[in-house]
């Protein structure tokens, strides 16, 4: 089975997509040798992948790396691609990037379908093109895996796709980076990074409005002025669309000596990140999936989220739900975490860690390899 994987817009890593594309990309390369799988990618992010051998690794030219140039060389320059590298089967892990003509099966990863769920989220141009162009790409790829069951249901809804095109297959993590870390690192890692306080953890890029933070920041507010909370606010993330409105928010804010703006933060550092806060607040008003959520859990930290697409089925039994357009509910499941019993600590910690257990890469990987050989058995679509 000759696999192509596209990883022609994962944005040096820093994004869920990057992150999917990696993991999923290891797990099939140490696990299925009969796939000989190879990746296309900007030589940039090389080095994200050090597994593949050179020849595995097919270089889309550094003038392709802006959105729309990368779209038309996906569009118009893969298909010859494909030929002069005896590809059978492709696959695209990010719905811009589905091709109208592809000359073999083409498998495509959906992510979310955030154009048509909040619609602020993409200026006009990114909205018509995820509105009007990516349906109809969407019905022309033979197979669609969708992250969630609320992706799903929204693919099908939204986009058209048949449901018999559509399989639901969970993300993974990955559990020898995210596991608790010894009480010694976690310690020393506060002490390194001044965190003597308790503090409060959301890990998100500073996007507005679809990240929510303005809100989380004002249930904050709100939280330190009731007295129930002495601790931070820790905010890592690259900055996105509309960073500077949030930037704004936290230089404004009365709480402002409370609340951390640490920019990115490297995946090798989140375990400690994780392990070291009171709990993971993620306000987010869209997510296909939710990565941190599990991931946090699986470091043994309690996790509260907005009850908002498909964050409750990845946040699992042990996440505190709110709802995420009202500060007053954020505020209230802050409080309720900064003042819980220990006994009802210890048992969402460990209920945590046992369902983010269920998540692996492994798994993800697995599903995808059949929907691999399920799409070269059917063959074009009919």
């Amino acid at each position: 089975m000759n696999v192509l994987l596209s990883a022609g817009m994962i944005q040096g890593g820093r994004s869920g997509v990057g992150r999917y594309v990696i993991a999923l990309s290891e797990a099939l390369l140490h696990e299925y040798p009969t796939i000989q799988l190879s990746v296309a990618g900007l030589d940039a992010d090389r080095s994200l992948f050090p597994w593949l051998r050179d020849e595995q690794w097919l270089s889309i030219p550094a003038s392709m790396a802006g959105g729309a140039a990368n779209l038309g060389w996906h569009q118009m320059h893969l298909n010859r691609l494909l030929a002069r590298r005896h590809i059978e089967l492709v696959h695209i892990p990010s719905y811009r990037r589905m091709l109208w003509h592809c000359s073999v099966p083409q498998v495509a990863t959906i992510h979310d379908c955030a154009p048509f769920i909040l619609r602020e989220k993409y200026d006009f141009a990114r909205g018509i093109f995820g509105r009007m162009v990516v349906p109809a790409l969407a019905r022309r790829v033979q197979r669609v895996i969708a992250v969630s069951e609320t992706t799903a249901k929204d693919v099908v809804h939204f986009m058209k796709v048949p449901s018999a095109r559509v399989t639901v297959v969970p993300n993974g993590i990955d559990h020898q980076m995210f596991r608790p870390p010894a009480a010694e690192a976690v310690a020393a890692f506060r002490q390194r990074k001044d965190l003597a306080q308790p503090f409060f953890l959301y890990v998100a890029r500073l996007e507005h409005p679809a990240k929510n933070h303005l809100r989380l920041i004002r249930a904050f507010e709100a939280l330190v002025q009731s007295g129930t909370f002495s601790g931070q606010l820790v905010l890592p993330g690259a900055p996105w669309h509309g960073a500077p409105i949030i930037q704004r928010a936290v230089a404004e804010s009365p709480c402002r000596e409370r609340i951390r703006l640490e920019g990115f933060v490297d995946n090798a550092e989140l375990p400690l990140w994780y392990a070291a806060a009171e709990a993971l607040v993620f306000p987010s008003l869209m997510e296909g999936f939710g990565l941190p959520l599990l991931e946090a859990q699986a470091c043994g930290t309690r996790i509260a989220c907005a009850n908002a697409t498909s964050l409750p089925e990845v946040a699992g039994p042990a996440g505190t739900l709110f709802d995420g357009r009202d500060e007053q509910a954020i505020t209230a499941a802050m409080a309720r975490l900064a003042t819980m019993d220990p006994a009802e600590r210890r048992r969402l910690e460990e209920e945590g860690k046992v369902w983010a257990a269920r998540f692996t890469w492994s798994a993800h990987a697995a599903e995808v390899a059949k929907i691999y050989q399920q799409s070269l058995t059917k063959g074009a679509l009919g």
